[in-house]
């Protein structure tokens, strides 16, 4: 009955302290989030600034703008039997839903009121179901993105000509466009190479670029499976096919290897015994369910002569292995002698042997030397030919020599798959100086979780030093801290149900959530406060008449924010799951919490108060000293 100055005042009066330590708990969880280094940093850094700046703006607006505007222009509520029509319908069954879901609430409170112990059980009960079903969450560093993109490569003999190995490729491409009609390009690259796969001419690549998701049946991983089990039956060859590769691979895997979300590195000095080792690691990773396209990063070398010149020989007809050697790069790979123009072309003159004399490695001993004296003799005479492999490569890493085992990931989430080739490696023999460990996205999800966990810690920190400085007590924000344990109830459930994996995205959702859940908290305890500090409200009268007066603001802001991320969470759209983990994770902290914390957080009030309360009574009050 209060007129719109007088109301939008005392209203603005009623709530000021509770949207402030609110607005403020939600920014202090971005702060941390500002300071993370490496991967997780670069994703959340930007999402951190905005969020914060747009919270302080709207909180500004709200503390200036909102009840200003109310005061001048908010029209005199009409109550739901007024109105008329289709609005006047939906007013009143708005209205008729709203009390209802109030009287069962304050039900559900006086009974919770009553029987503080079983509340206070029942809690811990879910709380402990839902650290007991965690391990049954998959973990990742982030979510499989359909990007509609699958590459095929093929590896050839080494020494394989780039000729024989594209006219397989050509013969792979045809059978790619008839297995996936979804194909809207294909490119074909013959002769490539990777920082981790070291390529050359034996070595190609398909790249299958696919229909929008939406046109498609099919995703591009059961895509993959399939020109796997197809094209794997090649003999002579060996392919690795994998879904994506795409902009989205590359910006969520900085720093893991190429394509490949499952590494483990064999480190030592040895080759022979590296390679061995490398070998009956791949085995066993291969045989872990899920891992697909096993494979290792050293490559049977190049095949390749080796011309041994015999020094003493040589130096007995006046030669030096710089002239040996000159005569056969001269005869066999050419000398550039001068340039031929004509015409203003221009053309290259090379001098070597004629094709006939030179195409057979048997006639490498045939190739005249000449001698200072004049003298010619045959290449044989004092050169050997071996035959041997050439290495392609060799990595090093931290100072040792490195050997990669790598493979793909289908149906599964990484962390099932490294725990299940973790026990099966430990029954494996390392030799002494010889070390496993694991690289790729599974170091880096490592190294990100270390980094969230301790922006969470931080996190929560600053959530707990604002509340106590906005309510100038310590007990209070310890109250209302009880609603954060208790999202982990919902988000355990939600991922569960929803068969989503645990990330870095479902990490910052965490974070998110230590600033969001208390918010109910806040209005809540807060406004108990605002009754017995303002009003004079018995203790148990004020959690009861707070929790019927809060519960239409703190369902609204809670079913507001769930569909706000909804669309989120359904992840539609190209790339739509790379943020979907970060929106279920909200939404089921959050819903959760929220019917907790209404029965909760009083009965934990009421417990902490009534037993202050009784502290006081039981102190005697001191008496005044004469003359104070």
């Amino acid at each position: 009955g209060q007129s719109r100055r007088e109301a939008a005042s005392r209203g603005s009066k009623e709530v000021g302290t509770a949207i402030i330590a609110s607005t403020l708990t939600t920014v202090a969880v971005f702060v941390p989030v500002v300071f993370i280094s490496g991967m997780s940093g670069e994703q959340f850094k930007q999402l951190a600034y905005v969020v914060s700046f747009a919270l302080i703006c709207s909180l500004i607006v709200a503390l200036t703008v909102v009840p200003m505007l109310c005061s001048r222009y908010l029209p005199r509520p009409v109550k739901p039997h007024e109105r008329r029509g289709l609005l006047g319908l939906l007013d009143r069954g708005a209205y008729r839903l709203i009390e209802g879901l109030t009287s069962l609430y304050v039900r559900r409170l006086g009974w919770a009121v009553t029987h503080r112990a079983r509340v206070i059980l029942g809690a811990a009960g879910l709380f402990a179901l839902a650290v007991y079903l965690i391990p049954l969450i998959g973990v990742e560093l982030q979510p499989e993105v359909d990007e509609g993109e699958v590459r095929v490569r093929v590896e050839m003999e080494p020494g394989t000509r780039v000729e024989v190995t594209d006219s397989v490729l050509q013969r792979m491409g045809a059978i790619a466009r008839r297995l996936v009609p979804e194909t809207r390009h294909l490119q074909i690259e013959s002769g490539s190479s990777s920082p981790f796969r070291p390529g050359g001419q034996h070595v190609g690549e398909l790249r299958l670029t696919l229909a929008p998701q939406s046109e498609r049946r099919r995703s591009a991983a059961e895509i993959a499976n399939v020109l796997r089990r197809q094209l794997q039956a090649e003999p002579g060859m060996s392919v690795y096919v994998r879904a994506g590769g795409g902009l989205f691979s590359r910006i969520s895997r900085m720093g893991a290897s190429e394509g490949d979300r499952l590494v483990v590195e064999v480190r030592g000095h040895d080759l022979a015994v590296l390679s061995n080792l490398a070998d009956r690691v791949r085995e066993r990773m291969a045989a872990i369910p899920g891992v697909t396209d096993a494979q290792i990063s050293r490559r049977p070398g190049l095949p390749e002569m080796l011309l041994q010149v015999d020094r003493a020989k040589a130096s007995s007809m006046g030669l030096n292995v710089s002239d040996v050697a000159d005569t056969m790069e001269t005869a066999i790979g050419g000398r550039r002698a001068s340039y031929y123009r004509e015409e203003g072309d221009e053309y290259q003159i090379l001098v070597r042997l004629q094709e006939r004399d030179r195409i057979d490695l048997s006639q490498v001993g045939h190739i005249p030397i000449r001698t200072p004296t004049g003298r010619t003799i045959p290449a044989e005479s004092i050169v050997q030919m071996r035959r041997q492999e050439g290495p392609i490569s060799i990595s090093r890493a931290d100072q040792q020599r490195v050997i990669e085992v790598a493979g793909a990931i289908a149906n599964r989430d990484l962390g099932s798959i490294v725990a299940d080739l973790d026990r099966s490696l430990r029954e494996l023999d390392v030799p002494a100086g010889y070390e496993l460990s694991y690289g790729g996205e599974w170091e880096e999800q490592q190294k990100a979780f270390r980094e969230l966990t301790f922006a969470a810690f931080l996190a929560l920190v600053l959530v707990y030093m604002v509340m106590a400085s906005q309510f100038e007590s310590l007990r209070d924000p310890f109250i209302i801290l009880f609603s954060i344990p208790l999202a982990a109830i919902g988000v355990t459930a939600f991922l569960l149900a929803t068969n989503t994996t645990f990330n870095i995205q479902g990490f910052l959702g965490v974070i998110i959530l230590v600033g969001i859940v208390v918010n109910n908290a806040i209005v809540l305890i807060d406004y108990i406060n605002v009754l017995r500090r303002d009003y004079g409200v018995k203790l148990h009268d004020a959690v009861m008449q707070a929790g019927r007066n809060r519960l239409r603001p703190i369902l609204m802001t809670t079913v507001t924010t769930v569909l706000g991320l909804l669309p989120m969470s359904l992840g539609i759209g190209e790339g739509g799951e790379i943020q979907a983990p970060l929106a279920r994770v909200v939404i089921g902290g959050l819903v959760t919490s929220t019917v907790i914390t209404l029965v909760l957080i009083p009965v934990v009030y009421l417990l902490l108060e009534e037993r202050t309360e009784r502290a006081k009574a039981l102190t005697p009050a001191v008496q005044p000293a004469p003359g104070d």
